[in-house]
């Protein structure tokens, strides 16, 4: 998107003024007077170049002095002319000439106090003086609007940092406040289980699982269990036909799907040829699941074979 030329001119003003950038080194009152009347040197007429080249609000202080220089070339001209003026009065009164003088105001009472001669150059150092006060008082208000505005804007800064500090404490504290729910309610329901896992037992069922491979398919019978209503806890005991032993085995067991639940190792063959497996309801849900046997050896594992069992829970 183009930019014009006074849409330029804004964003330089915005970006180049005191309460933006925060000078710190801008120029005094006096250094501003007398370059306004050309009475600098070549050192710091280039300083002032500069630094009106950066601050936005220097430059409009220096164009407003130097719309005063007219003004006070003028009143010089007028001084040079004041001689001429003087002298004809004067012989006019000398001659007898009466002369109305009208009702004086404060300026014309602050001149009246000077000799004659003497009135147009203290009327006009009188304008010059009052004149530069008035400019100098507005620069200095300006720049004591732009210093408030600049430290005001540092302090919306601090407190809008402040205000997101304080959120996101708050936002960290409602977190916390959220896991330690969450961790309470584990805790709870961890000791529900323990409360139900240390009550007796009763009537738990056992269910015996012969090899899938030995009955020669995939589709061999599935193997049923059902619990009692209330019961967390039952038993399947895995034949295993006499092979090759090995020092410890290790259980798989998949749902349906395929999908990896749970492995537990440490399994050790009976002189019966069985391993006793006693599951809870919370490792397995009902559903039909695929439990592979596997014997253990230094640096592998052989599977033994597989068991199929439905689980239902009344």
């Amino acid at each position: 998107m183009k930019l014009t030329s006074e849409e330029m001119r804004r964003i330089y003003q915005r970006q180049s003024s005191r309460a933006f950038a925060s000078h710190a080194d801008c120029l005094s009152e006096d250094v501003m007077t007398r370059a306004a009347l050309g009475k600098l040197n070549r050192s710091d007429r280039e300083t002032l170049s500069d630094h009106l080249t950066v601050c936005s609000d220097c430059a409009q202080e220096y164009r407003l002095l130097r719309r005063l220089k007219p003004l006070i070339e003028q009143a010089a001209v007028l001084i040079s002319e004041s001689g001429s003026v003087i002298e004809p009065v004067e012989k006019k009164q000398d001659a007898g000439d009466r002369v109305v003088m009208l009702n004086p105001g404060f300026l014309r009472r602050f001149i009246g106090i000077f000799p004659s001669h003497l009135a147009p150059w203290a009327g006009v150092a009188a304008i010059l003086v009052i004149g530069l006060v008035c400019v100098i008082s507005i620069i200095s208000l300006r720049r004591q609007n732009t210093d408030l505005a600049a430290r005001l804007k540092e302090q919306i800064s601090m407190r809008d940092q402040e205000s997101r500090s304080v959120a996101e404490t708050n936002h960290q504290l409602a977190q916390t406040r959220r896991r330690a729910e969450q961790q309470q309610e584990e805790i709870a329901e961890l000791r529900r289980s323990i409360d139900d896992l240390s009550q007796p037992q009763v009537n738990m069922p056992i269910t015996d699982l012969d090899l899938q491979n030995l009955r020669g398919a995939d589709g061999g019978a599935i193997a049923a269990m059902t619990t009692p209503k209330g019961g967390t806890l039952f038993t399947v005991i895995l034949h295993d036909a006499a092979g090759p032993s090995y020092s410890e085995y290790a259980l798989e067991i998949l749902d349906r799907r395929g999908q990896f639940v749970r492995r537990l190792k440490g399994l050790s063959r009976s002189p019966e040829d069985t391993f006793i497996i006693t599951l809870s309801k919370r490792l397995i849900p009902a559903g039909l699941y695929r439990l592979r046997l596997y014997g253990l050896y230094a640096g592998g594992s052989k599977l033994v074979g597989e068991y199929l069992i439905r689980v239902r829970y009344s």
